[in-house]
Protein backbone atom coordinates (compact mmCIF):
# COMPACT_ATOMS: atom_id res chain seq x y z
CA UNK A 1 0.00 0.00 0.00
CA UNK A 2 1.43 3.27 -1.00
CA UNK A 3 -0.02 7.07 0.50
CA UNK A 4 1.18 10.30 0.20
CA UNK A 5 2.67 11.89 3.15
CA UNK A 6 0.44 13.70 5.85
CA UNK A 7 2.42 16.89 6.99
CA UNK A 8 1.02 20.11 8.99
CA UNK A 9 3.42 22.69 9.92
CA UNK A 10 2.74 25.74 12.35
CA UNK A 11 3.57 29.62 10.60
CA UNK A 12 4.17 32.60 12.84
CA UNK A 13 0.10 33.43 11.68
CA UNK A 14 -1.12 30.41 13.29
CA UNK A 15 0.85 31.05 16.69
CA UNK A 16 -0.14 34.51 16.70
CA UNK A 17 -3.83 33.74 15.38
CA UNK A 18 -4.37 31.60 18.92
CA UNK A 19 -2.86 34.19 20.81
CA UNK A 20 -5.27 36.96 19.74
CA UNK A 21 -8.17 34.23 20.75
CA UNK A 22 -6.69 33.90 24.24
CA UNK A 23 -6.62 37.96 24.30
CA UNK A 24 -10.29 38.41 23.10
CA UNK A 25 -11.33 36.22 25.90
CA UNK A 26 -9.59 38.37 28.57
CA UNK A 27 -11.09 41.70 26.45
CA UNK A 28 -13.04 43.85 28.70
CA UNK A 29 -16.77 45.43 27.93
CA UNK A 30 -16.55 49.35 27.73
CA UNK A 31 -19.74 51.41 26.76
CA UNK A 32 -19.60 53.06 23.44
CA UNK A 33 -22.20 56.49 23.69
CA UNK A 34 -20.58 58.78 20.96
CA UNK A 35 -21.35 56.88 18.07
CA UNK A 36 -24.06 54.88 16.25
CA UNK A 37 -23.77 51.02 16.21
CA UNK A 38 -21.39 49.40 13.81
CA UNK A 39 -20.45 45.91 12.86
CA UNK A 40 -18.62 43.87 15.82
CA UNK A 41 -20.60 45.50 18.23
CA UNK A 42 -22.37 44.11 21.17
CA UNK A 43 -26.46 45.58 21.41
CA UNK A 44 -28.27 45.32 24.15
CA UNK A 45 -32.05 45.57 22.86
CA UNK A 46 -35.72 44.85 23.19
CA UNK A 47 -37.73 43.27 20.70
CA UNK A 48 -40.68 41.47 19.06
CA UNK A 49 -41.63 39.83 16.16
CA UNK A 50 -44.55 40.20 14.04
CA UNK A 51 -45.96 37.86 11.21
CA UNK A 52 -48.63 39.46 9.18
CA UNK A 53 -49.43 41.79 12.12
CA UNK A 54 -49.88 39.03 14.90
CA UNK A 55 -46.73 38.32 17.73
CA UNK A 56 -45.14 34.90 16.47
CA UNK A 57 -45.30 31.99 19.08
CA UNK A 58 -42.31 30.66 19.95
CA UNK A 59 -40.11 28.98 23.14
CA UNK A 60 -37.79 27.26 24.37
CA UNK A 61 -37.47 23.64 23.00
CA UNK A 62 -40.48 25.11 20.20
CA UNK A 63 -40.27 24.68 16.65
CA UNK A 64 -39.95 28.23 16.57
CA UNK A 65 -36.62 29.49 17.19
CA UNK A 66 -35.96 32.81 16.32
CA UNK A 67 -32.46 32.46 15.97
CA UNK A 68 -30.51 30.06 12.83
CA UNK A 69 -27.39 28.05 13.90
CA UNK A 70 -27.87 28.58 17.75
CA UNK A 71 -29.57 27.19 20.54
CA UNK A 72 -31.15 30.67 21.35
CA UNK A 73 -34.67 30.35 21.90
CA UNK A 74 -36.75 33.05 22.24
CA UNK A 75 -39.65 33.01 23.74
CA UNK A 76 -42.89 34.33 21.55
CA UNK A 77 -40.57 36.28 19.66
CA UNK A 78 -39.96 39.25 22.26
CA UNK A 79 -37.30 39.52 24.58
CA UNK A 80 -35.93 42.47 26.71
CA UNK A 81 -32.98 43.48 27.17
CA UNK A 82 -30.73 40.81 24.61
CA UNK A 83 -27.49 40.54 23.83
CA UNK A 84 -26.78 40.57 19.97
CA UNK A 85 -23.46 40.63 18.71
CA UNK A 86 -23.81 42.48 15.85
CA UNK A 87 -21.98 40.05 12.76
CA UNK A 88 -22.16 37.48 14.41
CA UNK A 89 -25.05 36.06 11.75
CA UNK A 90 -27.46 34.37 14.71
CA UNK A 91 -30.40 35.84 14.31
CA UNK A 92 -32.59 36.12 11.17
CA UNK A 93 -30.66 37.01 7.70
CA UNK A 94 -30.83 41.06 7.42
CA UNK A 95 -31.84 41.79 11.14
CA UNK A 96 -28.66 42.35 12.60
CA UNK A 97 -27.22 44.66 8.90
CA UNK A 98 -30.04 47.34 9.90
CA UNK A 99 -29.69 47.20 13.59
CA UNK A 100 -26.45 49.42 12.28
CA UNK A 101 -26.62 52.83 12.81
CA UNK A 102 -28.92 52.98 15.31
CA UNK A 103 -28.05 55.31 18.67
CA UNK A 104 -29.01 54.27 22.22
CA UNK A 105 -32.72 54.50 23.01
CA UNK A 106 -33.74 54.84 19.32
CA UNK A 107 -36.70 52.28 18.53
CA UNK A 108 -36.93 50.85 14.45
CA UNK A 109 -39.08 48.68 13.12
CA UNK A 110 -37.18 46.02 11.04
CA UNK A 111 -38.43 43.97 8.01
CA UNK A 112 -36.87 40.54 7.62
CA UNK A 113 -38.36 37.42 5.83
CA UNK A 114 -37.74 33.61 7.43
CA UNK A 115 -35.39 31.39 4.94
CA UNK A 116 -37.75 29.63 2.48
CA UNK A 117 -35.43 26.56 3.95
CA UNK A 118 -36.81 27.77 7.59
CA UNK A 119 -37.78 24.27 9.41
CA UNK A 120 -41.08 25.70 11.07
CA UNK A 121 -43.64 25.66 8.46
CA UNK A 122 -45.37 28.55 10.01
CA UNK A 123 -42.55 30.88 9.98
CA UNK A 124 -40.74 29.73 6.09
CA UNK A 125 -40.75 32.25 4.00
CA UNK A 126 -43.13 34.53 5.81
CA UNK A 127 -42.05 38.37 5.89
CA UNK A 128 -41.27 39.36 9.42
CA UNK A 129 -41.90 42.54 11.66
CA UNK A 130 -39.41 43.18 14.60
CA UNK A 131 -40.17 46.02 17.06
CA UNK A 132 -37.00 46.69 18.16
CA UNK A 133 -35.15 49.41 20.92
CA UNK A 134 -31.72 49.65 21.49
CA UNK A 135 -30.62 50.51 24.89
CA UNK A 136 -27.02 50.03 24.87
CA UNK A 137 -23.98 49.91 22.56
CA UNK A 138 -20.35 47.78 23.61
CA UNK A 139 -17.34 47.10 22.36
CA UNK A 140 -14.27 44.65 23.38
CA UNK A 141 -11.44 46.68 24.60
CA UNK A 142 -8.18 44.49 23.73
CA UNK A 143 -5.19 44.03 25.80
CA UNK A 144 -2.35 45.00 25.09
CA UNK A 145 -0.28 41.66 24.11
CA UNK A 146 2.72 42.11 26.71
CA UNK A 147 4.30 40.02 29.29
CA UNK A 148 1.44 41.10 31.59
CA UNK A 149 -1.10 39.72 29.72
CA UNK A 150 1.03 36.45 29.56
CA UNK A 151 0.82 36.38 33.38
CA UNK A 152 -2.73 36.95 33.54
CA UNK A 153 -4.23 34.38 31.00
CA UNK A 154 -1.42 31.96 31.23
CA UNK A 155 1.20 30.24 33.80
CA UNK A 156 3.59 31.72 31.89
CA UNK A 157 5.74 35.25 32.80
CA UNK A 158 6.48 35.84 29.42
CA UNK A 159 4.57 36.48 25.54
CA UNK A 160 7.88 34.81 24.23
CA UNK A 161 7.28 31.93 26.65
CA UNK A 162 3.20 31.51 25.86
CA UNK A 163 4.34 31.37 22.24
CA UNK A 164 6.27 28.75 22.51
CA UNK A 165 3.90 27.00 24.60
CA UNK A 166 1.09 27.54 21.85
CA UNK A 167 3.40 26.49 19.09
CA UNK A 168 3.94 23.19 20.72
CA UNK A 169 0.45 22.33 21.56
CA UNK A 170 -0.39 23.04 18.12
CA UNK A 171 2.89 20.83 16.70
CA UNK A 172 1.05 18.04 19.08
CA UNK A 173 -2.53 19.17 17.42
CA UNK A 174 -1.00 18.74 13.72
CA UNK A 175 0.75 15.56 14.96
CA UNK A 176 -2.42 13.50 15.97
CA UNK A 177 -4.11 15.05 12.74
CA UNK A 178 -1.91 14.08 10.50
CA UNK A 179 -1.83 10.67 12.28
CA UNK A 180 -5.15 9.72 11.55
CA UNK A 181 -5.41 11.33 8.00
CA UNK A 182 -2.57 8.59 7.33
CA UNK A 183 -4.59 5.83 8.98
CA UNK A 184 -7.41 6.73 6.93
CA UNK A 185 -5.45 6.89 3.26
CA UNK A 186 -4.16 3.87 4.15
CA UNK A 187 -7.76 2.25 5.25
CA UNK A 188 -9.06 3.48 2.21
CA UNK A 189 -6.39 1.82 -0.03
CA UNK A 190 -6.55 -1.01 1.36
CA UNK A 191 -10.49 -1.64 1.32
CA UNK A 192 -10.02 -0.39 -2.89
CA UNK A 193 -8.20 -3.49 -3.57
CA UNK A 194 -10.75 -5.41 -1.49
CA UNK A 195 -13.60 -7.29 -2.75
CA UNK A 196 -16.45 -8.03 -0.14
CA UNK A 197 -19.81 -9.22 -0.84
CA UNK A 198 -21.92 -7.18 1.78
CA UNK A 199 -25.52 -8.14 2.99
CA UNK A 200 -27.87 -5.91 2.74
CA UNK A 201 -28.96 -6.15 6.05
CA UNK A 202 -25.29 -5.25 7.66
CA UNK A 203 -25.82 -1.77 5.33
CA UNK A 204 -29.63 -0.93 6.83
CA UNK A 205 -28.13 -1.65 10.26
CA UNK A 206 -25.24 0.63 9.53
CA UNK A 207 -27.53 3.03 8.30
CA UNK A 208 -29.75 2.59 11.52
CA UNK A 209 -26.99 3.49 13.46
CA UNK A 210 -26.08 6.81 12.02
CA UNK A 211 -29.77 8.17 11.84
CA UNK A 212 -29.41 7.51 15.54
CA UNK A 213 -26.26 9.35 16.00
CA UNK A 214 -27.33 12.26 13.78
CA UNK A 215 -30.85 12.19 15.84
CA UNK A 216 -28.93 12.10 19.12
CA UNK A 217 -26.51 15.30 18.09
CA UNK A 218 -29.98 17.15 16.57
CA UNK A 219 -31.43 16.68 20.53
CA UNK A 220 -29.03 18.46 21.38
CA UNK A 221 -29.89 21.79 19.39
CA UNK A 222 -33.05 21.49 20.40
CA UNK A 223 -34.20 19.81 17.42
CA UNK A 224 -34.89 16.23 16.72
CA UNK A 225 -34.56 14.28 13.48
CA UNK A 226 -38.48 14.87 11.82
CA UNK A 227 -37.82 18.94 12.65
CA UNK A 228 -34.34 18.90 10.67
CA UNK A 229 -36.10 17.01 8.09
CA UNK A 230 -39.06 19.14 7.76
CA UNK A 231 -36.39 21.99 7.24
CA UNK A 232 -34.73 19.70 4.71
CA UNK A 233 -37.48 19.53 2.86
CA UNK A 234 -36.63 15.24 2.69
CA UNK A 235 -38.42 12.77 3.51
CA UNK A 236 -36.45 9.57 5.59
CA UNK A 237 -36.31 7.38 2.91
CA UNK A 238 -34.01 10.08 1.02
CA UNK A 239 -32.34 10.95 4.56
CA UNK A 240 -31.04 7.07 4.51
CA UNK A 241 -30.59 6.95 0.81
CA UNK A 242 -27.99 9.69 1.05
CA UNK A 243 -26.26 7.50 3.59
CA UNK A 244 -26.14 4.38 1.89
CA UNK A 245 -22.82 5.00 0.00
CA UNK A 246 -21.31 6.14 3.51
CA UNK A 247 -22.70 3.24 5.91
CA UNK A 248 -21.68 0.61 3.10
CA UNK A 249 -17.83 1.93 3.21
CA UNK A 250 -18.14 1.95 6.61
CA UNK A 251 -19.60 -1.82 6.86
CA UNK A 252 -16.78 -2.70 4.16
CA UNK A 253 -14.01 -0.97 6.26
CA UNK A 254 -14.79 -2.97 9.20
CA UNK A 255 -15.27 -6.12 7.54
CA UNK A 256 -11.48 -5.58 5.41
CA UNK A 257 -9.78 -4.74 9.17
CA UNK A 258 -11.26 -8.02 10.41
CA UNK A 259 -9.74 -10.24 7.71
CA UNK A 260 -6.61 -8.52 7.99
CA UNK A 261 -6.54 -8.49 11.53
CA UNK A 262 -7.19 -12.75 11.17
CA UNK A 263 -4.88 -12.64 7.86
CA UNK A 264 -2.45 -10.80 10.06
CA UNK A 265 -2.61 -13.26 13.49
CA UNK A 266 -3.08 -10.15 15.04
CA UNK A 267 -4.09 -10.58 18.81
CA UNK A 268 -5.15 -8.68 22.13
CA UNK A 269 -3.91 -9.44 24.92
CA UNK A 270 -6.11 -9.98 28.70
CA UNK A 271 -3.53 -7.47 30.13
CA UNK A 272 -4.20 -5.07 27.29
CA UNK A 273 -8.10 -5.66 27.78
CA UNK A 274 -7.42 -4.77 31.62
CA UNK A 275 -5.31 -1.90 31.14
CA UNK A 276 -7.44 -0.04 28.49
CA UNK A 277 -10.87 -1.09 31.44
CA UNK A 278 -9.25 0.69 33.85
CA UNK A 279 -7.99 3.76 31.97
CA UNK A 280 -12.10 3.82 30.88
CA UNK A 281 -13.28 3.42 34.68
CA UNK A 282 -10.91 6.46 35.83
CA UNK A 283 -11.98 8.83 32.67
CA UNK A 284 -15.68 7.99 33.42
CA UNK A 285 -14.85 7.98 37.19
CA UNK A 286 -16.61 4.42 37.75
CA UNK A 287 -15.23 1.69 39.89
CA UNK A 288 -13.00 -0.98 37.58
CA UNK A 289 -15.05 -4.11 38.22
CA UNK A 290 -18.26 -2.48 36.93
CA UNK A 291 -16.91 -2.48 33.61
CA UNK A 292 -15.10 -5.65 33.72
CA UNK A 293 -18.88 -7.22 34.78
CA UNK A 294 -20.12 -5.43 31.35
CA UNK A 295 -19.43 -8.88 28.96
CA UNK A 296 -20.40 -6.48 25.76
CA UNK A 297 -18.48 -3.91 26.86
CA UNK A 298 -15.06 -5.51 27.44
CA UNK A 299 -15.86 -7.28 23.83
CA UNK A 300 -16.24 -4.26 22.20
CA UNK A 301 -12.75 -3.37 24.03
CA UNK A 302 -11.05 -5.59 22.99
CA UNK A 303 -12.40 -5.20 19.34
CA UNK A 304 -11.23 -2.01 19.63
CA UNK A 305 -8.40 -2.65 20.65
CA UNK A 306 -7.66 -5.25 17.98
CA UNK A 307 -8.61 -2.79 15.49
CA UNK A 308 -5.99 -0.45 16.41
CA UNK A 309 -3.52 -3.02 16.16
CA UNK A 310 -4.30 -4.11 12.86
CA UNK A 311 -4.35 -0.09 11.67
CA UNK A 312 -1.52 0.03 13.50
CA UNK A 313 0.36 -2.88 11.27
CA UNK A 314 -1.37 -1.60 7.56
CA UNK A 315 0.78 1.74 8.55
CA UNK A 316 4.03 0.22 9.50
CA UNK A 317 3.80 -2.07 6.73
CA UNK A 318 2.44 0.83 3.80
CA UNK A 319 5.02 2.56 1.74
CA UNK A 320 4.75 7.01 2.72
CA UNK A 321 5.62 8.71 -0.51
Amino acid sequence: IQVKKVEYNVSDEDVEHELMHMAEKNARLVSVEDRPVESGDITVIDFEGFVDGTPFEGGKGSDYPLTIGSDAFIPGGKAENHELTIGSNTFIPGFEDQIIGMKPEEEKEIKVKFPEEYFSANLAGKDATFKVKLHEIKKKEMPEINDELAKDISEFDTIEELKNSIKEKQEEQNKTRAKYETEDEVIKAVCEEAKVEIPSGMIETETDHMVQDINTRLSYQGMNIDQYLKMMNKTMDEFRAEYKEQAEIAVKSRLVLEAVGKEAGIEVKEEEISAKIKEMAENYGRKEEEVKDNPELVKYVGDSLKTEKTIDFLVENAKIK
